[in-house]
């Protein structure tokens, strides 16, 4: 019966080492994988780094960008402005060119009527 006693506890044990061996090549697994992630996620990192400079590189185009922009308006409001007293100048000497063509046609006239 000891004999039988002590099968038992041997055959438990050997159960027991196999499923410890057993943890122990899927702990060995689980650490492999977990190794590719953190290699893989070091990847992710690096990437995410290299867009967020990608991105202050771009930012800071477009802040100069708006501020060129920013700089024509303003030289586009000065134009207009001058085109507005450009346009006013003309049309002054419009209405000149028009009182003096009147003062020709009354020359005219009157020239025709002294040679008639």
């Amino acid at each position: 019966m000891a004999d039988e006693a002590t099968n038992l506890i041997l055959e438990h044990l050997h159960i027991l080492r196999r499923g410890q061996e057993e943890m122990r090549a899927d702990i060995g697994d689980l650490k492999t994988r977990i190794s590719g992630f953190e290699a893989t996620l070091g990847h992710v990192m690096a990437q995410m780094g290299h867009m967020q400079s990608q991105i202050a590189i771009q930012s800071g185009r477009l802040d100069r960008i708006d501020e060129r922009i920013g700089r024509v308006e303003i030289r586009l409001d000065r134009i207009d402005e001058r085109m507005g007293r450009v346009e006013g100048r003309l049309d002054r000497v419009e209405n000149r060119l028009d009182g003096v063509e009147n003062r020709l046609d009354r020359i005219e006239r009157h020239l025709d009527l002294t040679h008639a």
